[in-house]
């Protein structure tokens, strides 16, 4: 099997992906099977079941022939991939005061502490699990709306969830989830390498730090990728395939949940903070799945200035992405509906509408309710981690994303203790390089290597 899906799987994913994009390879999110660039196996096949793996190898490989035909013309997005032509479509960063070396420390400990409490809260519900059925899941339990940790199980539908040890009253550390290795891994490739990282330099530390299973979407690929390396050219010659190889998922919030540590180094230039992540991220992603993670890198930034708001944040990221692009777009829409409406419900149900048809952790509609629970908490931190796991989808991704924007934007001193104190300053991770620590002292690695690096130019 070519990674972390069979090829039938590989060719629905790619056909969805290729069609986002602008590439023509159909009319609508479905695949016609009867299309003349298919096969003749797969065109007269009465019974798609019959089909083989060649057959849907064959499919796949003619599927991708596509894209030699390049976008559409009637496509209405522009998304380059090249960092100074992404920089040039985007508008200017907000004014933005840089803090203190004290305020920069109080800020960084919110940030950490605020992404693991989001991550945690998230973590029960994640897994397809939509607005609707989690209103409904909450409300058999009294629980909703929600302002506390989930409950394990719903005795009245029958209804257990996963990962116990992050539910309501069984919560003694943060147990291990890949939000937080990510954040760990990124850590520790710049105390490593520096700012001067290379992409072999990403891959292997996600290869040699993180098992197979720990790990999804592109970044599983490009980890599958590495183990298959062959002997016949350079090693960096074939990273550099490694976005569109055979990765549909070039585009998901797996990117987004790696850049909180780039915002974190970066405090104050979103500028510095994107090119940082657009380093890291262009290992396995294009397009939005790039400019996910640079927008978070760059909220994040602004987020770990003087006196921010959600405005100057939003504006922070959205100075570091296309203003052409479909994430741009869908950062203005939720903005726009959440103006005219005043409810997270209707805009959460907007999102759904319009983008509901993409893959659960793509980062376009995972991204948007990222930015509608900054909208509606306006910087209160439960009221932002609730929302956002509320609204569904990937909610360790979106709540943590969010709550560590909010956790660097108002400090630790500002972060609600119920949220924090249960985990008593511990994370268990299956990090090869740090294994199970001290929240604290993460924190303390953060300040030191910010100390060390915060004068140096971002190749």
């Amino acid at each position: 099997m070519p990674g972390f899906a069979n090829w039938q799987q590989l060719f629905s994913m790619e056909y969805l992906q290729l069609y986002e994009e602008g590439y023509p390879v159909g009319d609508t999110i479905e695949p016609d099977f009867t299309a003349c660039y298919l096969p003749n196996s797969v065109r007269q096949a009465v019974d798609r079941s019959t089909l083989t793996e060649a057959d849907w190898e064959a499919a796949y490989n003619a599927l991708w022939a596509i894209r030699e035909r390049g976008i559409r013309e009637d496509y209405p997005f522009s998304e380059p991939d090249d960092f100074e032509s992404i920089i040039a479509d985007a508008p200017d960063p907000p004014p933005l005061q840089p803090l203190s070396e004290r305020e920069y420390a109080e800020r960084i400990k919110g940030a950490w502490y605020g992404r693991i409490g989001g991550v945690v809260l998230g973590k029960p519900l994640e897994m397809r699990k939509d607005r609707k059925f989690i209103k409904r899941y909450l409300e058999s339990l009294d629980a909703y709306p929600l302002n506390d940790w989930v409950p394990h199980e719903s005795p009245a539908l029958g209804i257990t969830l996963r990962c116990k040890p992050s539910t309501l009253g069984n919560i003694q550390y943060a147990e291990p989830d890949d939000d937080i290795h990510y954040t760990i891994l990124g850590m520790m490739l710049l105390e490593q390498h520096g700012l001067n990282f290379s992409k072999l330099d990403v891959a292997n530390n996600h290869l040699r730090n993180i098992p197979y299973h720990w790990l999804w979407s592109c970044t599983r690929q490009s980890y599958y990728h590495m183990v298959n390396l062959t002997d016949d050219r350079p090693a960096e010659e074939q990273i550099a395939e490694f976005p569109t190889k055979i990765n549909p998922l070039r585009e998901g919030i797996n990117t987004a949940i790696r850049a909180d540590f780039w915002g974190y180094i970066a405090p104050a230039d979103p500028r510095r903070a994107a090119r940082i992540a657009y380093r890291e991220v262009t290992l396995n992603a294009v397009k939005n799945g790039v400019y996910s993670s640079m927008f978070v890198a760059g909220a994040l930034s602004a987020a770990l200035s003087r006196d921010p708001t959600v405005e100057t944040i939003l504006a922070g990221g959205l100075s570091v992405i296309p203003r052409r692009s479909r994430l741009a777009n869908v950062i203005h829409e939720v903005t726009k509906w959440y103006d005219t409406d005043r409810d997270w419900v209707s805009v959460c149900d907007r999102i759904y509408n319009k983008y509901g048809h993409l893959p659960f952790l793509h980062s376009l509609h995972n991204m948007g309710f990222v930015v509608l629970s900054l909208l509606h908490a306006q910087l209160d931190y439960s009221k932002t981690i609730t929302t956002a796991v509320m609204c569904g989808m990937d909610t360790d991704c979106t709540s943590g994303t969010a709550a560590s924007i909010v956790g660097a934007a108002v400090g630790y001193d500002g972060l609600d203790k119920r949220w924090i104190e249960p985990f008593n300053d511990r994370v268990q991770t299956v990090v090869a390089g740090f294994g199970h620590g001290a929240i604290s002292g993460l924190v303390q690695r953060n300040v030191e290597l910010w100390e060390r690096l915060r004068h140096e130019p971002v190749p």
